[in-house]
């Protein structure tokens, strides 16, 4: 870890200086930057507390030109556990694009799986507390993307071909195909998609996922929801879904934000008792239902920037119900339950470059 820590360090500062020496050339770097969170949490579940500081999040962030017709994106998260054979287990995005013309591109590399909902949208260090769905959906992937830009530039229109996110090993011949729409208007920013990840050969998941932020004035937020089904499902909708919503309020100029937000997964498209090989969903399993909810606020003492942020929430994790897997069979935990949590963290970042 620290060696990679040093070889980064010295990539940025190494990168940055040869830069300046680029600048009249097509060859640019747009971003170039560390990001560092951390946190204290405070956690009760059942009869047990626990608590103490943690180093989050530690990522590093490059993107940019290489000429007028081709860009790239970087972004490695440094404090991620990798495999003992593969770097790129730790890379959440890293692709060269190539603009063909002003309304087509072409991206190939790791990608950001391309689903819609807010929440999943987010960098992970931005999003606090979240749903049982997001925690087990494994969003990067090796691909491509098709992109579509409007000439106003307020509709982006993707299409994406993927390994699938339930991939066990490489080689396994099964994909994501993923159509995904990004708006970008007046109050309203929706990220959506239809997506379908194959799971056994042949067999998908189909996932609609429907989201927006919403501004009106200092009264911030978004909404999302996502349905996913199997073809041979008795009923396709609202039996296996997720939804959100968060509202917050911005004071002083933004340098304040207070929200609220709450959630809920729940499957109801099978029963609990099957075999592992039976599953349709293998990220919110039959017979869950888990609530959460909570609020808290973020603040950022540099006006008008982002670059150091303090944020502090409470959170509840409501278990009515949840399923695990036992030697291949779906059962009923013993972790039902009502957990809490409080947290108080600090985000800082090193911007290099940033244009």
């Amino acid at each position: 870890m620290k060696k990679y820590l040093l070889l980064t360090l010295f990539a940025l500062f190494a990168t940055a200086s040869f830069a300046q020496e680029l600048n009249l050339k097509d060859f640019k770097i747009n971003k170039l930057r560390l990001e560092v969170r951390t946190d204290f949490d405070y956690l009760t579940e059942n009869d047990s507390s626990f608590s103490g500081f943690s180093g989050r999040y530690l990522n590093f962030v490059i993107s940019g030109d290489i000429t007028k017709d081709f860009f790239y994106a970087y972004r490695q998260r440094l404090n991620k556990v990798q495999s003992d054979n593969s770097f790129f287990d730790a890379t959440d995005y890293l692709y060269i694009g190539w603009r063909i013309n002003k309304n087509f591109s072409l991206t190939v590399g790791k990608e950001v799986i391309a689903m819609g909902g807010i929440e999943y949208d987010l960098a992970p260090i931005d999003v606090y507390f979240h749903s049982l769905f997001w925690s087990n959906f494994n969003c990067y992937r090796f691909g491509t993307n098709f992109i579509y830009t409007s000439n106003d530039e307020k509709n982006i229109i993707t299409f994406q071909l993927t390994n699938s996110p339930f991939i066990s090993k490489l080689y396994d011949k099964l994909y994501n195909y993923s159509l995904h729409w990004r708006g970008n208007f007046k109050h309203f920013g929706p990220v959506c998609s239809l997506n379908m990840y194959e799971y056994k050969e042949g067999t998908f998941l189909n996932v609609i996922a429907l989201g927006t932020t919403y501004q009106f004035g200092p009264i911030v937020g978004y909404l999302d929801f996502t349905n996913r089904a199997n073809g041979d499902q008795k009923e396709f909708f609202f039996k296996d879904m997720t939804y959100i919503a968060r509202l917050g309020c911005n004071f002083f100029g933004e340098k304040l934000h207070v929200f609220v937000k709450a959630g809920r997964d729940v499957n109801e498209a099978q029963e609990f008792n099957i075999t592992e090989n039976q599953l349709f969903d293998l990220c919110v399993l039959p017979g869950s239902d888990v609530q959460f909810y909570g609020g808290g606020f973020e603040f950022f003492p540099l006006k008008g920037r982002d670059d150091i942020r303090i944020h502090a929430f409470f959170a509840v994790n409501d278990t009515s119900k949840c399923t695990e897997l036992n030697d291949g069979l779906l059962t009923l935990t013993t972790k039902n339950g009502t957990s809490y949590q409080a947290n108080f963290g600090i985000t800082w970042k090193l911007n290099f470059i940033d244009r």
